[in-house]
């Protein structure tokens, strides 16, 4: 793979974003491949899954705006969400528990991929924030009935609404992390609590998530449709695009 790692340790196999050039952006050749890492998990025969960026600044920033920028029709941009929609839904559904490991920043299209996973954990200086609505979109993959589903609907509106960037430890009192690690000792506690999980027979684990997903279920896939029209709609329109110009303009002039 040319944008994604996959190491196999013992019971735990961890799947590393690598473009840190990019901040770990998903670019359509990221998306790719993490399709195709998570349809293919199951053959390493790992109890676990953690997925992380690479580095310490970013988990993920999001979509690659510059990668994606000769994407500016609905139909590209609608193309483009089902597909990213229909990847993060493979994450609830595999038998093994998936770890967001955010060893930076989890930002846009890249908090999406964190609330997909079964839970996550953070280093002391990472961030979380769904800040689409800055560019003029709406989240695309699924966020929106995740998070009100984790956080409750007001919590999920005042995210979603206000874009803002959450420390890591007001994430975790917003119930979105579940530990935070010292940045220094992040690596080697993710490594330990990923190895303790998978010592558990994988039958457990399974059972254990399937449980957990009943009472909870996982995603919504009759709001997929919808939602997404409405992203395509915003992804086309000009005003996002000047968004995206103006962000590029003022990191410019830092």
């Amino acid at each position: 793979m040319k944008d994604l790692r996959l190491e196999v340790d013992g019971g735990v196999a961890t799947l590393l974003i690598d473009r840190p050039e990019a901040r770990n952006a998903l670019a359509t050749q990221t998306m790719r491949e993490l399709d195709e890492s998570l349809a293919s998990i199951q053959q390493t025969g790992a109890r676990v899954l953690v997925i992380r960026g690479a580095g310490d600044r970013a988990f993920c920033a999001g979509g690659d705006l510059k990668e994606l920028d000769h994407m500016r029709s609905e139909t590209a941009a609608a193309e483009m969400a089902h597909s990213m929609r229909a990847t993060l839904d493979r994450i609830p559904q595999l038998p093994i528990p998936v770890i967001a490991a955010l060893n930076g920043d989890a930002l846009g299209g890249g908090a999406e991929l964190a609330l997909a996973c079964d839970f996550r954990v953070a280093a002391s200086h990472a961030r979380i924030g769904f800040a689409q609505v800055a560019l003029g979109l709406i989240p695309a993959w699924g966020a929106a009935e995740r998070l009100a589903a984790l956080d409750g609907r007001g919590r999920a509106l005042y995210m979603l609404l206000s874009g803002a960037t959450m420390t890591a430890a007001e994430a975790k009192d917003l119930g979105l992390v579940e530990a935070v690690y010292s940045s220094d000792s992040f690596d080697a506690s993710v490594s330990e609590l990923s190895k303790t999980i998978a010592e558990a027979p994988a039958p457990a684990l399974a059972g254990i998530k399937a449980a957990v997903n009943a009472v909870r279920p996982h995603h919504h896939p009759e709001l997929a449709d919808e939602t997404i029209r409405a992203f395509a709609k915003t992804w086309a329109d000009p005003a996002h695009w000047e968004a995206v110009a103006k962000m590029e303009r003022q990191r410019r002039n830092r």
